[in-house]
């Protein structure tokens, strides 16, 4: 990041919240904080300064970066003078309490009050900044310029010195202790200053003023001293002041050792001569200045420096100073560039509690380390400063080599590095620590290699991974463990090469994967793990090369894939549906390349056939049930168009050359768009649009060498639910997650695919509903706020174990959970202030792991969940508001496989479907209360494809083909009377949707819309009341839902908004009112009765 003063009216230092717009959707954009940063500040410095300002509006608020982006903002609306855009942006942060975070703001800021002439606003800003800038060098030297202004220039001389102590080369702190030393009638003071000045900035911006002020007459100016004191004790320089005063350099007789005889040179050869004489105390102008101008002196360098310190007149003396280029470059060559820094930047200060002499040395034009030096080489302790002049670490060293224990600190002061070294070789214990103070890692050196256990740690508590390593190789088992102490893996090395066993465990504790290495390449088998029990997938190994069928399994434990190597070249792959018949098969030739490709639909028939060389299509060939027969297809034609078995089109694009090429697009059977996808020479390149079966928006997601590559976007059924940026794959940048109405639910920042820096959640209102901390994916903090956005508690997670309380909303909830080292580990209850449960669970390792159990507001069941290792696995099982079985379906290890079954208040089945992977198989029966089956709607691969009503003799029996997915189905009892009616429009349910009893009367009425109830769903007794009046928006709950008894009393409302319980519910007794409570986005904040 630039210095602070590039914008400001004073010169140099050294001498030698907005959201981002992206209204025209660029998903190419990949979103890199420092490159977006970097080219802000580039446009900046062209004076770019709208342009700059849209690049710092990119950073999202979520961004670590985000208030550098602000800061440099800030300079560009400086620049432009647009005050009150600037004032607005600066008193933000600041009641925002970020100028703590981004200490530059302070200094910032507090220049454009002092420029504004507001110089008590801006006092009280340097004071507040000074806090965590005192060792600053270019804060603190705009703190003087503000007093100099403020014309407390006694302020302003305690400030500079302090500057200069701090950083010598900062030149126009000494132009203008000069300055004020001169105006004072200092005069020696002063020469020395701006001597210095000038030294060090021969042509800086203060340069020509600095010659000039010591070109005057010192017998006829600057006579009477001041009152201000710039040395409480030593700098007498009475002898030198007298013959300055009395004018004696100008006397003829006085001998000038340069080729220009004028005022500036006879005063400032007389000061330079008169040091060698100088009998030296603790003064601070004794000290700082003397011992590099008596080095001139005794080393007889005047008459270069003479030549030197005129640079800035050039133009105006002309040939007279340019003759003595030879005597100038000299100068800088002999003194300037080897002796100067050494004897200038010496000083007596203070050093690690002692009074030392110490070199300031600098990077960047900036000081870098400090420290005694001993015959020009490094010796003893030295400090390490960081931007802000703070100590960044204490090292050690002898005779120039490190030598001894060195400390690294962060930004905050904090230990984050401690290592020793001997002989300028890491020996013994190196330790690194957690921003929270906990040990990261701890390794050990032996002559400058790792020799011993070396381990690593969670940032919470806990030992994350340990091995052994003889002479800087890995030696033994790597193990690592899960925060409660289980063992996460293990794995074997050799003399720096992995040989043995490997296994990684899941949290809890079961084999994930295992297999075999020697001599660092796998050998035999390797198997992954859905559970212990459960195998995912299986290869063989030989010598590194995979050989013979690998196999790769679906959740239910059917075959997804089988793969034929030999020495590491794939020969033949096959893929299944869930359902087990085949999907794809490839041929490979014995170099690896593609040979044959075909592809089969549900029924196992071959559609499509294509031949390649060299990896490249060079022939296909369709198949239809109407021509079985093989028929080519020029792939040359542009478009080309692929069919299915039935002789549907359901695939468009073009080839260059046997590669994809431009605009692909896919269909559903039903003749909906899947994909719309873009190839540039057969690899994937641009953005891609998914729809769902109903044409409706799934996602967007944009690809660059066939990685996803920018601004990935996911909607539900056409609604944006989450956006989120990625980078060669990974999640990287900004993310957020939306409520339906567009709101932001969530928001955070991924880097490296994990979640790190601040993750926001909003209530429905917009205010912050919780900020959870993230450092590389871990939590390390976790602060809750009311329904106002007001802190309610703060939970640190460094080193949580136990078993801990919290109340919550003012006693309305309380949660009782246990935790490992900042993980949730065991029993988790949470109840309301009547002791009513509302969720209780177990976690293993911070995942949710057997049934979860949510009470609605009536304390009845709401949910009953099965978790294995954190996804859902087993018989899910949700409730309505009244207690009521609604909807049961079975998971395997995340995915729904089996049944799904709704119910009726009375328990019987709604309806009831298998689902394979997600996708509905087979028959999907329809039933009345009485549990008589009224419908079967027949699906193969999530897609209609007949209907079975019920026949004249009540059976059913009546079997119907559904034709492009759509078909208008009503299904009667033998008397005659409706017992369903449904629409499926291209394989959505659209429209009206009734069941009916046998009489005729309602049981469920509803309409659907694209597949979601949509509006009032009535569900009846069979006395023909009322059971509940649900309502719906696009198949979530949306407004007042309403329960009754059979007898017609009401038995509780509840509010909902996108899907929460928003809004009161109230529970009656004998249809009155007995208790209200009030939930804000799904938390139960207070209860009234």
């Amino acid at each position: 990041m630039r210095k602070l003063i590039i914008a400001l009216l004073l010169g140099s230092s050294s001498g030698v919240y907005s959201q981002s717009a992206y209204s025209h959707k660029d998903y190419s954009f990949v979103y890199q904080n420092d490159s977006i940063i970097k080219k802000g500040i580039s446009l900046y410095e062209s004076q770019k300064y709208d342009e700059s300002i849209k690049e710092f509006d990119k950073i999202e608020k979520t961004d670590p970066r985000f208030l550098d982006a602000q800061y440099e903002k800030a300079l560009s609306l400086y620049a432009m003078k647009k005050n009150e855009e600037f004032e607005k942006l600066m008193n933000d942060l600041q009641q925002k309490n970020q100028f703590e975070k981004s200490p530059n703001l302070y200094t910032l800021y507090g220049n454009y009050l002092s420029d504004a002439k507001r110089y008590d606003e801006a006092e009280k800003i340097f004071l507040e900044g000074e806090k965590l800038l005192g060792n600053s060098s270019n804060f603190l030297y705009n703190f003087a310029i503000l007093y100099i202004r403020k014309e407390e220039s006694q302020k302003s001389i305690e400030l500079l010195k302090k500057v200069i102590v701090k950083n010598p080369n900062h030149a126009s702190a000494h132009y203008f202790l000069g300055f004020l030393a001169l105006e004072n009638g200092n005069i020696t003071e002063g020469t020395l200053a701006l001597l210095s000045y000038i030294t060090l900035a021969p042509d800086g911006k203060y340069a020509k003023e600095a010659v000039l002020k010591l070109n005057k007459k010192f017998g006829e100016n600057y006579l009477e001293k001041g009152k201000l004191v710039f040395s409480k004790s030593g700098d007498n320089f009475e002898e030198i002041d007298v013959i300055l005063r009395n004018q004696l350099p100008l006397k003829k007789a006085y001998k000038v050792k340069s080729d220009f005889d004028d005022i500036v040179i006879r005063q400032v050869q007389a000061v330079v001569e008169y040091t060698k004489e100088h009998k030296s105390g603790d003064g601070f102008f004794e000290s700082t200045y003397l011992p590099w101008i008596k080095d001139i002196a005794e080393k007889n360098y005047f008459e270069g420096l003479s030549y030197y310190i005129l640079l800035s007149l050039e133009d105006d003396l002309g040939k007279k100073l340019t003759s003595h280029k030879k005597e100038i470059q000299g100068f800088q060559q002999k003194y300037i560039e080897t002796d100067f820094w050494r004897m200038f930047a010496t000083r007596k200060t203070e050093h690690f509690g002692e009074t030392k002499e110490v070199l300031v040395y600098l990077k960047d034009n900036v000081p870098y380390v400090v420290g005694t030096y001993v015959d020009g080489k490094k010796e003893g302790k030295f400090k390490l400063l960081d931007e802000y002049g703070n100590v960044s670490g204490e090292l050690n060293f002898k005779n120039d080599l490190s030598e001894g224990v060195q400390k690294y600190f962060n930004s905050k002061g904090q230990l984050i590095e401690e290592r020793t070294y001997i002989n300028n070789k890491l020996e013994g214990k190196k330790t690194e620590y957690f921003e929270n103070g906990n040990i990261s890692t701890i390794e050990n050196y032996k002559d400058d290699k790792l020799e011993g256990v070396s381990s690593t740690y969670h940032i919470n508590g806990g030992k994350y991974c340990e091995l052994n390593f003889n002479d800087g190789k890995e030696n033994g088992i790597l193990t690592c463990y899960y925060p409660n102490g289980k063992v996460k893996s293990s794995i074997s090395y050799k003399e720096g090469k992995v040989d043995g066993q490997y296994i990684k465990y899941n949290e809890v504790g079961d084999i994930e994967e295992e297999g075999t290495y020697a001599n660092g390449e796998l050998n035999g088998k390797y198997t992954t793990y859905f559970s212990k029990k459960d195998i995912k997938s299986e290869i063989t190994y030989v010598n590194g090369k995979a050989n013979g069928v690998s196999k790769k399994y679906f959740n239910n434990g059917s075959i997804e894939e089988e793969n034929t190597y030999e020495n590491g070249d794939l020969l033949k792959t096959t893929e299944y549906y869930p359902t087990g018949k085949k999907s794809k098969e490839g041929i490979y030739t014995d170099k690896g390349e593609s040979e044959v490709y075909s592809y089969f639909d549900e029924n196992e028939n071959k559609y499509f056939e294509g031949k390649y060389r060299k990896n490249e299509l060079k022939s296909v060939f369709q198949f239809t049930k109407n021509n079985p027969k093989p028929t080519p297809i020029n792939i040359n034609k542009k478009p080309v168009q692929f069919r299915n078995f039935n002789g549907e089109v359901i695939i468009t694009g073009e080839f260059e050359k046997g590669f994809k090429n431009k605009t692909w697009e896919q269909k559903f059977s039903n003749g909906v768009v899947k994909f719309k996808e873009t190839y540039n020479k057969g690899t994937q390149e641009g953005v891609t649009y998914n729809y769902n079966r109903d044409g409706s928006l799934n996602s967007i997601t944009n690809y660059a060498d066939n990685k996803i590559n920018g601004l990935y976007e996911s909607y539900e059924y056409g609604i944006q639910d989450e956006m989120i940026y990625f980078e060669n794959g990974e999640k990287s940048g900004p993310y957020k997650t939306f409520f339906a109405d567009g709101t932001t639910e969530t928001e955070g920042f991924y880097d490296n695919d994990e979640l790190n820096c601040d993750k926001s959640e909003y209530w429905l209102s917009g205010k912050l509903k919780s900020k959870t901390t993230f450092k590389d994916g871990e939590i390390t903090s976790f602060k809750r706020f009311d329904t106002n956005g007001e802190p309610n508690s703060t939970l640190d997670y460094k080193n949580r174990s136990g078993n801990l309380t919290v109340s919550l909303f003012n006693g309305t909830v309380t949660e009782n959970y246990d935790m490992v080292n900042g993980y949730f580990n065991g029993k988790y209850i949470e109840k309301d202030k009547d002791n009513n449960l509302i969720a209780e669970g177990e976690f293993v390792n911070g995942m949710r792991h057997n049934y979860m159990k949510f009470y609605g507001p009536a304390g009845k069941l709401s949910y009953e969940r099965p978790y294995y290792s954190g996804v859902l696995h087993g018989l899910n099982k949700q409730y309505d508001l009244a207690g009521n079985l609604r909807i049961a379906d079975e998971y395997v290890y995340g995915d729904e496989y089996g049944k799904t079954t709704r119910y009726y208040h009375n328990k019987s089945k709604v309806y009831e479907y298998t689902q394979l992977n997600n996708l509905m198989e087979g028959d999907y029966t329809y039933y009345n209360q009485k549990g008589e089956d009224i419908l079967i709607v027949g699906y193969q691969n999530n897609a209609p494809k007949y209907y079975i009503k019920k026949g004249k003799d009540g059976q059913l029996n009546d079997k119907h083909e559904i034709t492009g997915e759509s078909a208008e189905i009503t299904s009667h009892y033998p008397n005659g009377k409706l017992a369903i009616t449904l629409t499926l429009d291209k394989g959505a349910l659209n429209g009206k949707f009734i069941i009916n009893n046998t009489e005729g009367k309602p049981e469920i009425t509803t309409t659907y819309k694209k597949n979601f109830s949509e509006g009032e769903r009535y569900e009846y007794y069979a006395n023909g009341n009322i059971y509940k009046v649900e309502r719906l928006k696009s198949g979530d709950f949306e407004g007042l839902q309403e329960y009754f008894a059979e007898n017609g009393n009401r038995i509780l409302t509840a509010n909902y908004k996108d899907n929460n319980l928003h809004g009161d519910v109230v529970l009656y007794k004998d249809n009155k009112p007995v208790v209200t409570k009030k939930y804000d986005t799904n938390e139960l904040v207070q209860i009234i009765k």
